[in-house]
């Protein structure tokens, strides 16, 4: 009877069918509370209630259905804490209660069923420590604890499920050290225990872990070098350490891993050096780098060109030095590329390539050094900027397919502001803080899609054009502190989406644009021009006696920033 949109209660009378052996209501529109004469059915082996609106607590007396094999209680709105009586279900080989309501400590009486291979209390409130009893359950191969609020540490027995291919534990309170006696763990393929208190060092030991695939250990405490045995898991292809407080120098023998390692994410750790280039073989399959926040010197290695599956490439704010690495431009599937907040110079020429940074969306050199024109030859071809897409198919943020959600950190009015999910249609520019001269070129004008444009502090001139009318999608837009001269163009009151701008320090003389989203923006966006005039300012147009535009800003009451 699954997958029938049944409505209305469980009936209770179910409970006399004392042969039933399997009982699948799963994928359905349920609700009210399951019926404790469920526990009256001695003979049911599956009882699979997941995926309805059921609500209320689990009975105790399903303790009783000592033949149970299978029970999966996933997607409700379950309530209270697991029963005790549930450690009488010797038979029981998976139990899935995730996505749920379920509070309460997990009842070390559960650590008797030998039988488990299938744990899954994800995406509740459960806390308290993970039981130790759970170090019993050598036959477990799936044990998911991930989206609670445990804390303690994690149990040295853990080393007895000689079983567990898949460990997830992370969004929990946990503390303390990963324990060593992981490594014993020789079937193991994917360990996340990302977002947690976790400190101590980096466990050696975790090299043993042989068929390791997803190794996510980022959002903790973390501290020291990470040991060469990582290089031994060449079944390697995500490794998350993002946010710690990892040291040293970035391991060269990851080279090893280059053949399966799709995501490499080490941002926000201590890491110094240069980038080994011998990590970056060829035909290698990576997909993400991140090492933005570490203190890396040195230039960006030459072999990335070798990465030509790679969709982000995030090396902000690090210590780098050299030009752009404009050979990167032939890599088709880029889409992200940050270089902010490093020691690069020189100007953006291009490279020979016909089509560069085709799918490219996010682009981000602030704070750097570059000088010269703003780079015309890359802004007309950016492709992935110019459609104007609704996602309405297919996914919605980019890296959707894996555990790994890709991440990038942008400045919105002064705060950083980081996108823990990229969408697949977010597009953005910023070239801020370099010095980029010369006037801003058409080709921008062609990109329809774009939603973030900050050219701010720079030494940019000529006038505002009139085509950045057509960025239809456009909603911040950041011009100041530049040498920018003559009007502002009637005709950016037509871009509806815009939630702020800033033409502030600038030449610009004028009547501030009225309508639209114009008749919002306050005092900031355009003080220090002292030839412009109309609201917000308080100078009026064509009085010849006024006082100057305060400095301060008097609006910016809470503006609705729509994207973020």
């Amino acid at each position: 009877m699954s997958f029938n949109f049944l409505t209305g209660q469980i009936p209770s009378g179910l409970g006399n069918l004392t042969k039933l052996s399997k009982l699948y209501l799963f994928l359905n529109n349920l609700t009210g509370s399951i019926p404790p004469t469920l526990g009256n059915s001695s003979s049911l082996r599956s009882l699979y209630l997941y995926m309805n609106k059921l609500s209320g607590r689990i009975p105790d007396e399903l303790g009783n259905m000592k033949n149970l094999v299978m029970l999966h209680f996933g997607h409700n709105q379950l309530t209270g804490s697991l029963p005790v009586s549930l450690g009488n279900l010797t038979k029981l080989k998976m139990l899935d209660v995730h996505e749920n309501l379920l509070s309460g400590i997990v009842p070390p009486q559960l650590g008797k069923l030998e039988s488990w291979i299938e744990l899954s209390f994800s995406h509740n409130k459960f806390s308290g420590q993970i039981p130790v009893s759970i170090g019993n359950l050598s036959r477990l191969e799936l044990f998911y604890l991930n989206d609670n609020q445990f804390n303690g540490s994690i149990p040295k027995d853990v080393k007895n499920l000689n079983s567990v291919v898949e460990m997830l534990l992370h969004l929990n309170q946990l503390s303390g050290p990963i324990p060593d006696s992981l490594g014993n763990l020789k079937q193991l393929e994917e360990f996340t225990v990302n977002d947690n208190n976790l400190s101590g060092y980096f466990p050696e030991t975790i090299g043993k872990c042989k068929n390791l695939s997803y190794l996510i250990l980022s959002d903790n405490l973390l501290v020291g070098p990470v040991p060469k045995s990582i290089c031994k898991l060449r079944s390697l292809t995500i490794l998350c350490l993002g946010n710690n407080q990892l040291s040293g120098r970035i391991p060269q023998c990851l080279s090893n891993l280059s053949h399966e390692l799709q995501v490499l994410d080490l941002r926000m750790n201590r890491f110094h050096g240069n980038i080994p280039a011998t990590f970056l073989k060829q035909n290698n399959n990576l997909k993400s780098l991140n090492l933005n926040g570490n203190r890396l010197q040195g230039s960006i290695p030459r072999t990335l060109v070798s990465c030509r599956n790679l969709e982000v490439l995030n090396l902000g704010n690090n210590m780098l030095t050299g030009g752009f690495p404009h050979w990167i431009d032939i890599l088709p599937e880029m889409q992200v590329l940050v270089l902010r907040g490093n020691k690069l110079n020189g100007t953006l020429l291009a490279s020979n390539t016909t089509t560069p940074f085709q799918k490219l969306r996010i682009l981000d050199l602030s704070s750097n050094e570059f000088s010269g024109l703003l780079p015309s030859n890359y802004f007309k071809n950016f492709k992935a900027m110019m459609a104007v897409e609704k996602a309405a198919s297919g996914d919605l943020y980019m890296g959707e397919n894996y555990m790994y959600d890709y991440t990038v950190v942008l400045v919105v009015k002064g705060l950083s502001l980081e996108l823990q999910r990229i969408l697949v249609i977010y597009t953005s520019i910023d070239l801020s803080d370099n010095n980029f001269e010369g006037e801003i070129p058409d080709p921008i004008g062609q990109l329809r899609s774009l939603l973030f444009l900050n050219l701010s502090h720079n030494s940019l001139s000529g006038s505002i054009p009139t085509h950045l009318s057509n960025l239809v999608q456009l909603q911040h837009l950041d011009l100041s502190s530049n040498k920018l001269v003559g009007d502002i163009p009637q005709q950016l009151t037509s871009l509806t989406f815009l939630v702020d701008v800033n033409f502030s320090q600038n030449q610009l003389k004028g009547a501030i644009p009225k309508g639209g989203q114009f008749n919002t923006f306050g005092i900031s966006s355009f003080q220090g021009n002292n030839g412009l005039c109309g609201f917000p300012l308080t100078k009026k147009c064509g009085d010849d006696d006024v006082s100057p535009s305060p400095t301060l800003d008097v609006e910016d009451e809470d503006e609705d920033d729509t994207f973020f």
